[in-house]
């Protein structure tokens, strides 16, 4: 705030001295006089700050409930039933990325007789722009037929867009930074979300190794969804927007990788799968070939892809 008359400052100064204990927070009324609200400092400041600091605090909690709201709605609408709405949650419902999803989820829907997803765990990280969060989702898979869930994790980025919703982001790496995508990698690969990757990785080599019906129901669902994936592909029917050189690399990708010495499950899903997000996706289609860990995987060991 700037004085035009030093007298009036000199005043000011004089009266915060007097205060003693106290400051002046002064400001000018639009008709030029000044006028001051006197605070507290000491302990009554303090408070003030430590006010502010839990308000921040406060929002920053009710953003990752809110994301927790969100992605729990997102799960919960993958169910035959309820899939069509599924668009209604991405950041661009038309990417290829998307409709490849969909298409895999309402083939395993067919094929598996999957039923949707129950006693989702949702773990919230946020990034430093406010505007991103890296969400780790288990959840059990219910499976028309089989009386206990097989557990899973993702993880997936939401984000907040122009108009303020929350939307899963399905990007492409040249939309972002360099110094975003590795802010994502690093929340993706925390201690946290890996704490959380094993514990699920646990509970479903826990499960396969009592039923083999489930070992069995998990390969034949997988090869009979990726043939008809690849079928579909194919005829071109499935993906009529796509792009030349998406097609281009579509038709190029193995159908498998071995891993190679310095490899990590986000370098080879951002290599071969474009995305080092689907890294959780990658580790639940090879967890048999992995083991409880994925931020251990050793060289020469064959890893299947999408």
């Amino acid at each position: 705030m700037m004085f035009t008359d030093r007298g009036q400052m000199r005043r000011l100064r004089a009266a915060a001295l007097i205060l003693g204990g106290m400051f002046a927070v002064c400001g000018l009324f639009s008709h030029g006089r000044i006028f001051c609200e006197a605070k507290e400092t000491g302990a009554t400041a303090k408070q003030e700050m430590d006010t502010d600091v839990n308000t921040k605090k406060g929002a920053a909690a009710d953003a990752e409930q809110e994301v927790t709201r969100f992605v729990t709605s997102y799960y919960e609408a993958q169910t035959p039933e309820e899939i069509d709405k599924l668009a209604d949650y991405v950041d661009n419902p038309q990417s290829v990325d998307f409709q490849r999803d969909l298409l895999r989820q309402r083939l395993t829907f067919r094929v598996g007789g999957v039923q949707g997803w129950e006693n989702l765990k949702v773990i919230v990280l946020p990034m430093s722009d406010g505007k991103h969060w890296v969400v780790s989702v288990s959840s059990d898979l219910i499976v028309e037929g089989i009386d206990v869930g097989i557990p899973g994790l993702r993880v997936e980025l939401v984000g907040r867009n122009e108009k303020g919703e929350l939307k899963i982001v399905k990007y492409d790496d040249t939309e972002f930074s360099d110094a975003f995508l590795k802010e994502v990698r690093e929340l993706s690969l925390s201690d946290e979300i890996i704490e959380h990757s094993n514990e699920t990785a646990a509970a479903y080599n826990d499960l396969i190794s009592e039923r083999s019906d489930i070992m069995e129901w998990v390969m034949e669902t997988n090869e009979t969804v990726d043939k008809e994936m690849s079928e579909a592909l194919a005829r071109e029917e499935a993906f009529p927007e796509e792009t030349d050189s998406e097609k281009e690399k579509a038709d190029t990708k193995s159908d498998s990788y071995t891993v190679q010495k310095g490899d990590c499950l986000w370098d080879i899903a951002e290599e071969q799968l474009g995305n080092g997000m689907l890294w959780s996706s990658l580790y639940e289609q090879n967890k048999e070939v992995i083991g409880d860990n994925p931020d251990l995987i050793y060289v020469g060991i064959t890893l299947q892809l999408d």
